[in-house]
């Protein structure tokens, strides 16, 4: 896989800490937040799987990262990311982008723990690897049992998008992914389409969505729910392909 000359994946590693851009709000219908976005050169080198793991380390303590492609969440603490000697803090809202290979070191403050979201996209020969050093614990969460369906030849976009749901509000229409995205329940009672079931969707469940997986996501309870999504898709290409609506 062609990666980035290295300053550019640094610049685009550090802006992505922090929002990039929202969508402006529409009664009744889902805020999609984009918190990091960066661009691979190619995908169909080698498979690629998603993985999610769940990373803690301990108050005041570090560790070296290298490894595949990686978007970053906090969800418990503050944590800082040292790349080519640039020091960037991330808080719970916010996500940055580690290129594959990139060595990075991660801290938690001084006044606790901080655990966060690790999404990957990682080829085959890393499926097994461990890449989060002592004193960090790791618990993986998902991975794809088969690489990604369906990428093609050509750039892609690889992204994090926070998306929030305001209670019972209409669920989007039914689509369908241009490449894939993992999402993660961070908070909410949901519910997920399928074209021939619903099911239910609580907080820390994840939902692998590939090309041609067709189905649409409800906020069914009484709060705001939100869903983190890594994405990757075709440059220029729409994330979400929607259908038409059936006739009444």
């Amino acid at each position: 896989m062609t990666l980035s000359r290295p300053g550019i994946v640094l610049a685009l590693a550090l802006a992505a800490a922090a929002p990039v851009s929202a969508q402006e709000p529409t009664p009744g219908r889902p805020i999609r937040l984009l918190l990091a976005s960066t661009k691979l050169a190619a995908v169909t080198d080698e498979p690629l799987h998603f993985m999610l793991v769940r990373v803690t380390v301990p108050a005041g303590q570090s560790f070296a990262y290298a490894g595949p492609h990686g978007m970053i969440y906090p969800v418990v603490g503050g944590l800082s990311v040292t790349m080519a000697g640039e020091r960037k803090s991330v808080q719970e809202g916010e996500a940055v982008y580690v290129a594959r290979g990139q060595r990075a070191t991660l801290t938690a403050g001084q006044g606790g723990p901080a655990t966060f979201l690790h999404y990957l996209l990682a080829p085959p020969a890393n499926l097994g690897g461990s890449f989060h050093a002592r004193p960090a614990s790791v618990t993986e969460l998902y991975r794809t049992p088969e690489g990604i369906p369906n990428l093609k030849p050509g750039p892609y976009e690889f992204t994090m998008t926070r998306v929030v749901a305001q209670p019972r509000s209409p669920a989007p229409p039914m689509h369908h992914r241009s490449g894939a995205a993992l999402y993660y329940v961070l908070s909410g009672a949901w519910t997920i389409h399928l074209e021939d079931r619903t099911e239910p969707r609580g907080r820390g469940l994840v939902q692998y969505e590939p090309n041609g997986f067709i189905h649409t996501w409800e906020n069914v309870g009484d709060t705001p729910g939100a869903l983190l999504q890594a994405n990757i898709s075709p440059e220029g290409a729409p994330e979400i392909i929607f259908l038409p609506r059936p006739a009444r």
